[in-house]
């Protein structure tokens, strides 16, 4: 997707962990430039090392988030900052 000036932009990011190793990440961009929404899915594994995660891309590409679950609630994952609620 190109930039274009004046251009208002969202981006919802969802990851799903699985207690095994695996993980994906879907990333939906919203311009409304566009008009509609763009969806992109990467298959991932991921590590934890002393309040850090691991995430390697399947295709190439790894990176590591410092983590933290907010106020000690095992469903509000931190990641770089960022919190994530769990979803039903």
């Amino acid at each position: 997707m190109s930039e274009v000036p004046g251009d208002l932009q969202t981006w919802t990011t969802t990851w799903r962990f699985d207690p095994a190793g695996t993980c994906r990440q879907t990333v939906i961009t919203e311009s409304l430039a566009e008009g509609f929404p763009r969806t992109t899915e990467r298959a991932c594994a991921w590590s934890t090392n002393s309040g850090e995660v691991a995430i390697s891309f399947v295709g190439g590409g790894t990176v590591t988030f410092d983590f933290s679950f907010a106020a000690l609630d095992p469903d509000r994952l931190v990641l770089d900052g960022f919190e994530y609620q769990r979803l039903a």
